[in-house]
């Protein structure tokens, strides 16, 4: 049977044990950290995408009705995504709801009102909805309207890119706590 055998100096063994304190404290740090510039890299790429009108193309236009009313009350027809600038402004990081150390991006359900804004005039005809219910309809569709996804495919491209560097930034942080 083979033996082997490590002794440490006791100096070495307390500036290992030091280095390894150290790379602990910051994976703790990075594991709240992390997720938290990931939300905010993903708002903001939402938000890049909804003014420059990034994922409109491939999607079927506005029928004519529609296109007229969204002239009439926001003099500009805008992109799919552009409603007054209600959606763009309701977008925040927020704590995830299921973890107790996640982060979110994007626009918390029912927090925010679409500024008196119905599909029948200025707010003054019908009822106001809630952004984020504006935002689900634009996602996934409903009856009459088609979908025009903006998250998910934002989502898979930040996936690619940005969740890459993001992570590329938590690996030099928690290797430079090797000292």
């Amino acid at each position: 049977m083979n033996m082997i055998t490590i002794r440490f100096i006791s100096f070495q063994y307390k500036r290992w044990m030091r280095a390894i304190d150290k790379i602990r404290r910051a994976s703790i740090i990075e594991e709240d950290r992390l997720p938290y510039r990931m939300a905010i890299d993903y708002v903001d790429a939402l938000r890049a995408n909804i003014m420059s009108g990034k994922f409109n193309a491939g999607y079927s236009p506005y029928n004519a009705r529609y296109f007229q009313w969204k002239y009439f009350v926001f003099r500009s027809a805008g992109g799919f995504w552009e409603l007054r600038g209600e959606l763009i402004n309701a977008m925040s990081v927020f704590k995830s709801p299921t973890r107790v150390k996640g982060w979110m991006g994007g626009i918390p359900s029912g927090e925010r009102d679409s500024g008196n804004v119905s599909w029948l005039g200025s707010g003054d005809k019908g009822r106001s909805i809630p952004i984020a219910q504006y935002a689900n309809w634009m996602e996934f569709g409903r009856r009459g309207q088609p979908a025009r996804p903006l998250f998910q495919p934002t989502l898979v491209e930040y996936s690619k890119e940005g969740a890459i560097r993001q992570l590329g930034i938590t690996h030099v942080k928690i290797r430079g706590a090797w000292k």
